[in-house]
């Protein structure tokens, strides 16, 4: 059954997408800053290859996980939930620590930005931490997301589109297990009652063609991180990272990563002169 361009497809839980390396883990040492970048609802590492890259190109050591339960089936999906993702994300920081990173700069899409932001308030008090890249975090979904949730019970597995057609930075489900939204809910809600104690310096993205996040989350934020700053990126759709913008985007990252460093080697120099 189709509906709104979502299909009801009882077949979904087992789809075989096809996905590659390039939805694999990655990490690599590189310098003394971090950079964690999450990936979002469904999605992969292979989606945040062109901020992978940049990292990668200005030295910097990054680490991108994959969060349980996605890059495989739907079905497995539907066996996690927030709190797996939660451990998961915390255990990229901790090995961000563990290589010895002395500033870490924490970056997410969609739901990954919801726990990266989740991630920088918890962390608020490490001196470690140095900066929050988000985009188009669901603190507030569209309402035909909310709609799926609520009838999730009918239409436990939806598809999209039938597949990524060998585009490796889209490697994701065009699809997802309904019930996971209520996942994204909550996450919302803590972001929501959190974000202001996030102390770190912020650079909230929003994309202008978003067809997931509603935009009253941005109202949102601005209301609860009024030192942060917000940035419409024109043209763009949700999955900026693999979109036309991602040449604009990685732009905008490369000068956040490198005005973080610099501002936080300026601050350690004039506490230890």
């Amino acid at each position: 059954m189709k509906l709104g361009g979502l299909w009801f497809d009882k077949s979904a839980k087992d789809k075989q997408w096809g996905f590659t390396a390039a939805a694999l883990p990655r990490f690599k040492k590189g310098s003394d800053t971090g950079v964690l970048i999450c990936h979002g609802f469904g999605g992969s590492p292979a989606n945040m290859r062109c901020l992978a890259d940049k990292a990668e190109e200005l030295g910097f050591t990054y680490t991108v996980p994959l969060l349980r339960g996605h890059a495989a089936t739907l079905g497995d999906m539907a066996g996690f939930g927030r709190e797996d993702w939660r451990e998961d994300v915390s255990k990229a920081y901790d090995e961000l620590v563990s290589a010895g990173c002395k500033r870490i700069i924490l970056c997410g899409l969609s739901m990954g930005a919801l726990l990266m932001a989740e991630l920088a308030a918890k962390h608020k008090e490490d001196g470690r931490l140095a900066g929050l890249f988000i985009m188009c975090p669901p603190v507030r979904m569209k309402a035909y997301l909310n709609f799926s949730a609520c009838i999730a019970p009918l239409a436990p597995y939806v598809l999209t589109a039938q597949g990524f057609n060998s585009n490796s930075d889209m490697e994701m489900y065009f699809g997802m297990a309904s019930r996971k939204l209520w996942d994204i809910i909550a996450l919302g809600k803590a972001v929501k009652k959190t974000a202001s104690q996030i102390k770190c310096p912020a650079l909230i993205i929003e994309a202008e063609r978003d067809n997931r996040v509603a935009p009253v989350t941005y109202r949102i934020l601005k209301k609860r991180m009024p030192t942060a700053r917000h940035i419409i990126m024109l043209g763009a759709p949700h999955g900026i990272p693999y979109s036309p913008s991602a040449g604009e985007l990685t732009g905008i990252f490369a000068e956040f990563l490198e005005e973080r460093t610099a501002a936080d080697n300026e601050k350690r120099g004039m506490r230890n002169s």
